[in-house]
């Protein structure tokens, strides 16, 4: 009787260990793979303030903010941005993961170079780090509010008012900054990271050096694993590109403003 009392109890324990542990795991890819669901302007804000534990004050302000159309087309713009941006950090940490543990590409190419796989694991990780940086960026962005701009005209109507100018060639450095990344950051990041896996994808233990049938398990995993990985990041190359042209039509539109 006491043998089963103790083999239910450690069952037990072993049940509740593992199921905390899969929680903490579960919490750590939400977090690191969130995404802001995108609804109702208030529906949005409610969303917004869970991922970034906003306070009061700037919760009630975004939802002044969304009361009105301008406002409401402004927190929309703004979380696709973070989405976007969030995406792109889970992705190059993926990738890192990737370089790490699944490609060898001096292997394949047949010299010794231990340090060309963890500089593009370290490339993958600045590039996370940088995504992040985005994260951040538009939701301080997105606090700020829309840019006020001062009058176009002054001294009744019968001037231009240099400051406008300004303030709305100002407000598209974001767009462009975004572009850029996309196209000339993030585009090619993604097709390199592909590239280098069809190259270099092998396990960190080489499978011939299991026994069988460990080294088949492991081969089939690996190769299947690192062809989702390598086709993945040839889809994220051309919606980064889509992202580009859109990033560059919010900034000429942005110019059209322009009183000249």
């Amino acid at each position: 009787m006491a043998g089963e009392t103790d083999f239910f109890s450690s069952l037990t324990s072993r049940y509740a260990t593992a199921r905390g542990l899969f929680t903490r795991v579960s919490t750590f890819l939400n977090k690191a793979t969130f995404k802001i669901k995108r609804g109702a302007p208030i529906e949005t804000v409610d969303e917004i303030a869970k991922r970034f534990k906003t306070d009061d004050y700037d919760r009630l302000t975004l939802k002044e903010l969304a009361e009105n159309k301008k406002g409401a087309a402004f927190i929309d713009e703004k979380t696709q941005d973070i989405n976007r941006a969030s995406f792109h950090r889970s992705a190059f940490a993926l990738n890192a993961f990737t370089q790490l543990f699944f490609v060898d590409l001096a292997a394949q190419l047949s010299f010794s170079l231990l340090t060309l796989k963890f500089a593009f694991a370290l490339a993958n990780v600045i590039l996370a780090l940088l995504a992040h940086s985005s994260v951040r960026q538009s939701y301080r962005a997105l606090l700020a509010g829309p840019n006020a701009l001062p009058p176009k005209r002054r001294f009744w109507g019968m001037s231009a008012n240099p400051a406008y100018n300004r303030a709305v060639k100002k407000s598209s450095r974001s767009y462009a900054q975004s572009a850029w990344e996309e196209k000339s950051l993030f585009r090619p990041a993604y097709f390199i990271n592909a590239a280098v896996i069809f190259l270099g994808a092998q396990f960190i233990i080489p499978p011939d050096r299991l026994i069988f049938p460990f080294s088949f398990i492991v081969g089939k995993i690996s190769a299947l694993f690192t062809t989702l990985v390598m086709a993945f990041d040839v889809w994220r190359g051309f919606r980064a590109g889509d992202a580009a042209r859109i990033a560059r039509e919010r900034e000429v539109s942005v110019y059209r403003d322009l009183d000249i």
